[in-house]
């Protein structure tokens, strides 16, 4: 379905299916951008899970090449 499609779909929508629609978009916008619309400290406390999701299953020497890896990308990067 092409967003013409949809668009020409909503048009023919009642105004309560609207409104149920603009919720839907809503929760759904939530989902894809779980930030928008928090606080910094909830936006803090979703990047400190997310890197916990990251380090989870890693040593400590996998992470310590990853940081020194991407450090020193960086500094290669920067340096030209």
């Amino acid at each position: 379905m092409t967003l013409q499609e949809i668009q020409t779909a909503i048009d023919a929508l009642s105004l309560d299916d609207i409104k149920q629609l603009r919720l839907y978009l809503g929760q759904r916008e939530a989902q894809l951008r779980p930030g928008r619309g928090k606080t910094p400290q909830e936006r803090i406390r979703l990047l400190h899970e997310a890197a916990a999701e990251i380090r989870e299953g890693l040593t400590q020497e996998q992470l310590n090449e990853m940081t020194a890896a991407m450090n020193t990308k960086y500094i290669e990067d920067a340096a030209t």
